[in-house]
């Protein structure tokens, strides 16, 4: 699917509502862009608990402890 949408002279765009949809996301949510070697991906970062899913692979399957709030925060800020 290709998809379109103009920049205006203030540097806004609309997103398209198939864009939208394709990243599960909605009014308030947040769009990450990740620029590397002249590309964009766009993300959305959207707060539910469905979007972590597999995030924490790294960590184990089991933890040799309880994760603390703290690392957890520290985790899902670098995604």
């Amino acid at each position: 699917m290709i998809a379109f949408s103009k920049i205006t002279a203030e540097h806004q765009i609309t997103v398209p509502k198939a864009v939208l949809e394709a990243l599960h996301a909605s009014a308030g949510d947040q769009l990450v862009y990740r620029i590397e070697g002249g590309q964009v991906t766009l993300q959305a970062r959207t707060g539910r608990m469905i979007d972590l899913a597999g995030k924490f692979a790294h960590f184990g399957k089991r933890p040799a402890k309880a994760f603390t709030v703290k690392a957890l925060s520290r985790a899902t800020a670098r995604l």
